[in-house]
């Protein structure tokens, strides 16, 4: 055929993920919409230290994301990081005393999306970073493996979000 017998399909027009910062399309391959609400509790572990470190945070939070980074969001929120030095990679070794944990997510209009990682320090629970999504890498991420020495603190922060997900999860399907 020649390309002359192509017609062209619709043109899906793009907005700016806050998030990412990237052009997407509005609507999703399926029709539905590339703009999803992201509400507060899947920004940041429900946590006092955590909710004041996201207050001190400035700039103006973006309602909606991407479907991809909403995805990333659910991900990442909770999942426990190594420090930024430490070289490795998710399957290689079990976290350590100096775990530390994604505690936050917030998309920052015209900054894109902030991730707040937490560590103990002198028994106390401190954001010791902040970092971009878009420059963060995934190498950091860690599993708890055996445990080995993870602090308390960051230990009970993982496991209770554990539990919101497996509460949140839907029932698998049982045959009668």
């Amino acid at each position: 055929m020649s390309p002359s017998n192509v017609i062209d399909g619709p043109r899906i027009a793009t907005w700016r993920c806050p998030s990412c910062q990237e052009a997407v399309p509005r609507l999703l391959p399926n029709g539905e919409s590339n703009r999803i609400p992201i509400p507060p509790e899947r920004m940041a572990l429900p946590d006092t230290t955590v909710q004041q470190a996201c207050a001190r945070v400035q700039g103006l939070r973006a309602p909606e994301i991407c479907y991809a980074c909403d995805q990333a969001y659910q991900e990442l929120l909770g999942t426990l990081v190594r420090p930024p030095a430490e070289l490795g990679d998710a399957r290689g070794e079990p976290g350590l005393n100096d775990t530390g944990i994604i505690g936050a997510l917030l998309p920052i209009a015209d900054r894109g999306t902030q991730i707040l990682i937490f560590n103990v320090i002198n028994e106390e629970l401190r954001c010791t970073e902040i970092e971009r999504l878009i420059s963060f890498n995934p190498d950091r991420l860690t599993y708890p493996g055996t445990r080995g020495a993870i602090a308390p603190r960051i230990w009970t922060l993982y496991e209770d979000h554990l539990a919101q997900l497996h509460a949140r999860a839907p029932t698998p399907y049982t045959p009668d």
